[in-house]
């Protein structure tokens, strides 16, 4: 378990790392003070990230009511996480939009939102699924 939790802050330093590289390369004005500010921002988000893939998989356990299928559990959680996935990349986007000073037309980025909904719509149902399926 102490491998894990060495693990988990491993990603979540990564995690801010790319982000404050992000920060870095895309900043116009104070690519240095962003690359700080952000990356001491993503730390926590990247901590979370690291617990979600290699500690809850193996605490949390699944809990089904009687009168659902599988396949509407699996739906539920995936709907349920990709609320908080749009929530993430917009405003990641909204961040890198604004300190690019870039100004890219509104149905691009509306297009791109709809597309990371489908994608993390997907992704999410298909590991509720394989989880299920491997135990």
């Amino acid at each position: 378990m102490t491998l894990r939790w060495l693990s988990a802050g491993a990603i979540g330093l990564a995690t801010a790392a790319a982000t404050a590289l992000l920060a870095w390369l895309v900043s116009p004005v104070a690519p240095g003070t962003s690359a700080v500010v952000f990356g001491f921002t993503a730390l926590p988000f990247g901590a979370m990230l690291g617990w979600i893939l290699l500690i809850a998989p193996k605490t949390a356990e699944a809990v089904y009511s009687s009168g659902d299928s599988i396949e509407s559990h699996w739906a539920t959680t995936a709907s349920s996480g990709t609320a908080t996935d749009l929530v993430c990349i917009l405003g990641l986007t909204l961040t890198v939009v604004s300190i690019a000073r870039a100004e890219p037309p509104t149905t691009l980025l509306l297009i791109g939102l709809l597309l990371a909904a489908f994608a993390s719509f997907i992704a999410r149902y298909a590991y509720a699924r394989h989880r299920a399926l491997s135990e």
